[in-house]
């Protein structure tokens, strides 16, 4: 249970309004049961919070109301992993009739419309997963054998089909069902740890559509308002991830840099057209910047007299600590600037660097061919290119 509350809890924050509060009751019976208690929770920020508990009668019989003023994401509980899924809207009466040990799979739920289709998917999704572990084990099983590149072949090609039909599901689901907050839970279901089922950037037009009729239906609903608002978030890293492309995207002429080089003379970037160029942004603080030093000293060597040079940018705040880096990790023999602002440099919102190492390779014309390729990718891609000439 925890995976799936984890999952939701990601994206969904909950805050409280002061709209009016409308009453719901929640009943049913649990067979297999001995007198035990469950408990009604909801889904809150980054946990699930109390709301009721009731202790089953002899006959496994159970009745809960109280009060919402929007649409919530409910879970009846009897253990970590022995829930039931609920979305409940105010003014709704439900009934519930469960097999108390296999509560998760085992239920019928009625006079919640949302909550059924949300067991629906829930149940699509289990058993995509459960089909999921059983090639897994079958995987474990073949490790000693012979055939295990073939087995292996073989069984990532059913995963792939799985993990092809899941997606499938959840868009027809979405297609079928629009209006209902279940589709809202389905935007955000995992296959497995960061694995989502949805890509928010390639699957965007599903998010907008559950999003544009939803808010307009429920807009005081702290569900549809967490949605609304990561899909506007999402909107705008479009926007700029578009902007970005316009200006540092393949093919495009990076922004001019002319900044001082340790002996205080302004050098220019575009000084350096006709060879290939790394434009690399680091800083003697910065820790991978520093690793992923000795990978540019050896292909500087390397591919140097073919014409390859490194106009490398510092972020560092005093010169000390710039010189210091320089000679520390050998790194005298190409072109270094700075204008030592650390991240209010002139460079971040130019070249909109959020984190450091970050690189734009050249070509001989000046126009940007790949970005931050390190280790064994910036090697491979100046072999590419000068075995080519």
């Amino acid at each position: 249970m925890k995976k799936a509350l984890i999952v939701l809890a990601v994206v969904l924050s909950f805050t409280a309004c002061s709209t009016k509060k409308t009453g719901y009751q929640l009943e049913g019976s649990f067979s297999n049961s001995n007198g035990e208690t469950i408990n009604l929770m909801v889904l809150e920020a980054n946990n699930l919070a109390m709301v009721d508990s009731v202790k089953l009668d002899e006959n496994g019989h159970f009745s809960l109301s109280g009060e919402l003023e929007a649409p919530n994401l409910f879970m009846l509980t009897a253990g970590q992993m022995n829930y039931i899924s609920l979305i409940i809207k105010p003014g709704e009466k439900i009934s519930i009739d469960a097999n108390f040990t296999n509560m998760i799979e085992d239920y019928e739920i009625k006079g919640s419309p949302d909550s059924k289709l949300l067991k629906e998917y829930s149940g699509k999704l289990m058993s995509s997963m459960k089909e999921i572990g059983e090639l897994s084990q079958v995987y474990y099983d073949s490790i000693e054998s012979p055939n295990l590149s073939s087995i292996m072949k073989d069984l990532n090609t059913k995963s792939e089909e799985i993990t092809k039909d899941m997606r499938s599901f959840t868009i027809r689901f979405i297609e079928d069902n629009t209006g209902s907050l279940a589709t809202l839970m389905a935007l955000y279901q995992q296959m497995g740890p960061n694995q989502f089922i949805l890509d928010p950037t390639t699957d965007f037009v599903y998010y907008e559509t559950i999003d544009s009729i939803l808010f307009e239906e429920y807009p005081e609903s702290e569900l549809v308002k967490s949605l609304h608002k990561n899909v506007e978030d999402m909107k705008e890293s479009m926007k700029l991830a578009e902007l970005r492309n316009n200006v540092l995207g393949t093919g495009k002429a990076p922004p001019e840099i002319a900044l001082p080089n340790p002996d205080g003379d302004t050098l220019r970037l575009s000084s350096t057209k006709g060879k290939v160029v790394l434009l690399d942004f680091w800083a003697a603080w910065c820790g991978p910047c520093r690793r992923e030093n000795p990978n540019l000293v050896a292909n500087y060597e390397k591919y140097h007299k073919k014409g390859f040079e490194i106009f490398q940018v510092s972020l560092d705040k005093t010169m000390e600590n710039w010189m210091d880096g320089i000679k520390e990790d050998g790194l005298g023999k190409w072109l270094h600037v700075s204008d030592l602002k650390y991240w209010k440099s002139s460079v971040v919102p130019l070249f909109q660097i959020e984190g450091i190492p970050a690189s734009f390779l050249l070509d001989r014309e000046g126009n940007i061919i790949a970005q931050n390729l390190r280790g064994e990718a910036l090697g491979a891609k100046l072999e590419e290119l000068f075995s080519q000439e």
